[in-house]
């Protein structure tokens, strides 16, 4: 039988209506959340983000797999975007969320998904949040995997906390271990043993780090992505949107939002981060001048480091990649950036790691990614 035929027989590929919400939010919660209900903020939550995004397009939206009865069977969430490259505006989608229900029943469905998104109107396809399920149909299309945008990381400030952490998303009974996992990190640093905890930041250096408002963040931001020669087309409107959704995200804790300045004055960096004591830090967003990345991570660590936070992670930030090498941070797969485009001068400042294109200005500020649903 033909690769044609059985994919007919197992359904179609169409765009997403309204009144599919319900059936997705059903399919996530049993791809990715262990099969339980979906709950109203949820489906409200995938109305928000997917039809009432503030760069909505109607030529680009996310895709069902359906089967011949037209029950929705397999999803991709889909996500338009708006870039510019060199002052150039590019329309741009990023692809999350692909999951197919009973995939021995429909092999073809998440390839189909896949290239239904592929093929779609936009100048440049990518997404930041592959697993390696996902990451394999990408490449069977011959799209490789940028390694820069790819490489999560973790630096360890406590490592029994941190594994016990690490133990709980597996195993929920491991939250007990927690009291056990502080008195033991307390003893090994008594013991003199301080190679994970940070460095304290002592004194003014040439660069002065404080924390900052959120409107101060939203500010820095929009100024500091003038350094990149592919970024989003941000204004305070649509920042403010995609900041208003990340804060929402609190399962590993409160923002933190913190802006560098030199010694004369000029804004030279910013960052935000979620932590909470005992918990594992997870960096959203990072922008600075290449100059003074280094400075970023010291205090990056040492702030999440005085939070309580056993440990601080984040996904591919490739301007900070070198000065994180350098200071004790482990290196790991979880999930991976692909980008795509027909004209291949768009994809050159993504191989330079000098494109704004991830957290913020890519998937992590959604809900999807890392929260509950209450």
């Amino acid at each position: 039988m033909g690769i044609g035929v059985m994919a007919e027989k197992a359904g179609g590929v169409r765009d997403l209506e309204r009144e599919d919400l319900p059936s997705v939010a059903e399919l996530f919660q049993k791809t990715f959340r262990g099969s339980e209900p979906a709950r109203p903020s949820m489906i409200q939550y995938l109305r928000e983000v997917l039809f009432d995004h503030p760069w909505y397009d109607e030529e680009i939206r996310s895709k069902v797999f359906i089967d011949k009865s037209g029950g929705v069977q397999g999803f991709i969430g889909v996500f338009p975007s708006r870039l510019e490259i060199n002052g150039r505006p590019i329309r741009a989608a990023f692809a999350g969320s692909m999951m197919v229900d009973r995939h021995e029943q429909n092999p073809l469905a998440g390839a189909r998904l896949l290239r239904a998104f592929l093929t779609g109107p936009q100048d440049i396809s990518l997404t930041e949040t592959a697993n390696a399920l996902a990451l394999g149909m990408w490449q069977k299309l011959a799209l490789p995997l940028d390694i820069a945008y790819s490489l999560n990381w973790l630096r360890i400030l406590r490592p029994a906390g941190t594994a016990v952490q690490v133990a709980e998303r597996g195993l929920k009974v491991a939250r007990f271990l927690r009291p056990v996992a502080s008195l033991s990190d307390g003893m090994i640093e008594r013991m003199g043993v301080k190679s994970f905890r940070a460095p304290p930041i002592h004194g003014a250096g040439r660069v002065n780090f404080w924390d900052a408002s959120r409107e101060d963040f939203t500010e820095a931001v929009l100024k500091l992505s003038e350094l990149f020669p592919l970024r989003p087309q941000w204004d305070r409107a649509s920042l403010d949107w995609f900041m208003d959704h990340a804060q929402e995200k609190r399962q590993f804790g409160k923002p933190s939002w913190r802006i560098a300045e030199s010694r004369s004055g000029e804004l030279v960096g910013c960052y935000v981060y979620y932590g909470r004591p005992g918990g594992i830090g997870w960096l959203l967003q990072a922008v600075c001048a290449p100059n003074v990345a280094g400075e970023m991570v010291d205090d990056l660590f040492a702030h999440a480091d005085a939070a309580g936070c056993v440990a601080i992670r984040g996904a591919g930030h490739p301007w900070l990649t070198p000065e994180l090498i350098s200071r004790k941070t482990l290196f790991y797969g979880r999930a991976f950036f692909v980008a795509h485009a027909k004209d291949k001068t768009l994809l050159e400042p993504i191989k330079a790691g000098e494109a704004l294109i991830s957290g913020l200005a890519g998937e992590n500020w959604m809900r999807l990614i890392g929260d509950d649903f209450d």
